[in-house]
């Protein structure tokens, strides 16, 4: 097969399957994108191709073996990172096979090839003085630090991911007082409702009085930047850029802060705080948007503090025993086997 053939199933994947058939957000198909792109760079830096010199008869099982390897070993990928990318390639083979049949047995060989084995981190969320720190950071008599508060404090309260954040609208929140509640667009497009604080709600209230006065267009974005007088989406690196200045700021005040923070400390905080709050993690995995309970359960058996406070209750119910070394010397040393 030539390049041609390659790059129009490539093309037609990204422009039209992925986005019609499969009904896949933006932010899954950039990451689609990346995976792509990243086995372009392998093939052109292992096997110092051109592009027009990139076919499907340089794909096959060791091929992508070698690409998990240098996701790893040059460019210091994080093991579930590169089997995102692995999972991308997979999925591009397998459409490809479907549209032609000379493709199947490159896609049943590279199915093969095993994820690699990822080491289950803990959660890194921030501490609760941390987060109490991050969100009275933001100068709220400002226009900007009332935006920057209300964009962290939800972030917090709703556990959300950053791009459900940037993707919410006007019609996606609900703040009537004792049942507010935000509408999330998960990963695969899957919606999800969460309840937020009162104390949230009373800041998204002020928050479109000020961004959204009168009657905001329900699909308009919720948080957004102006440029040349347009309403644009906020992006991630705007709430990244913003996370980490009033970091900075808060950092004199709380230690604990981290150098660099990421969003979704935050949401890991929250998840955190609700499981020792007692709440099942079946709900916490409903409340997150996780696919899989197994992905809920590494906060569990992260809180080693849980597990602490839970053998020092045992502990103070628990009678002494009665003790066995009593009685007199001859008694002791008898017991003790040393007569």
């Amino acid at each position: 097969m030539t390049s041609d053939e390659f790059f129009r199933l490539v093309r037609t994947w990204l422009t039209i399957h992925l986005p019609r058939a499969r009904r896949l957000s933006p932010h899954t198909i950039r990451s689609y994108k990346a995976a792509l792109n990243a086995l372009l760079d392998y093939l052109r830096e292992t096997q110092h191709l051109e592009l027009d010199g990139i076919t499907f008869d340089g794909i096959n099982r060791s091929t992508i073996t070698g690409f998990t390897t240098w996701l790893l070993d040059v460019k210091h990928m994080e093991p579930s990172s590169a089997n995102q990318r692995l999972a991308a390639i997979k999925s591009f083979l397998s459409y490809c096979a479907g549209e032609d049949p000379a493709l199947v047995a490159i896609w049943l060989d590279v199915k093969l090839v095993r994820p690699v084995r990822a080491v289950a981190h803990a959660p890194d969320g921030l501490t609760m003085p941390a987060v109490d720190a991050l969100i009275r950071a933001p100068r709220q008599d400002t226009r900007r630090g009332l935006r920057d508060t209300t964009i962290i404090l939800l972030i917090f309260d709703a556990a959300a991911r950053v791009q459900e954040i940037l993707d919410l609208t006007p019609a996606d929140i609900d703040t009537t007082p004792g049942a507010g509640r935000v509408t999330l667009t998960g990963k695969g497009t899957k919606t999800r409702t969460v309840p937020i604080m009162d104390k949230t709600g009373r800041h998204l209230d002020q928050y479109v009085n000020e961004f959204h006065p009168g009657t905001p267009a329900p699909g308009a974005s919720f948080f957004y930047t102006v440029r040349a007088g347009q309403h644009h989406q906020m992006s991630q690196d705007n709430i990244a850029y913003l996370l980490n200045k009033h970091a900075a700021a808060a950092r004199a005040h709380c230690p604990e802060l981290p150098e660099r923070i990421h969003a979704h400390q935050l949401r890991h905080a929250r998840a955190m705080q609700m499981l020792r709050a007692g709440v099942p993690l079946p709900h916490i995995k409903e409340f997150l948007g996780h696919a899989n309970i197994a992905t809920t359960s590494i906060y569990a058996s992260a809180d080693s503090q849980m597990v602490r406070e839970a053998i020092q209750k045992a502990a103070s119910v628990t009678p002494d025993l009665a003790p066995i070394w009593k009685g007199s010397d001859d008694l002791i040393l008898r017991l003790a086997g040393l007569k």
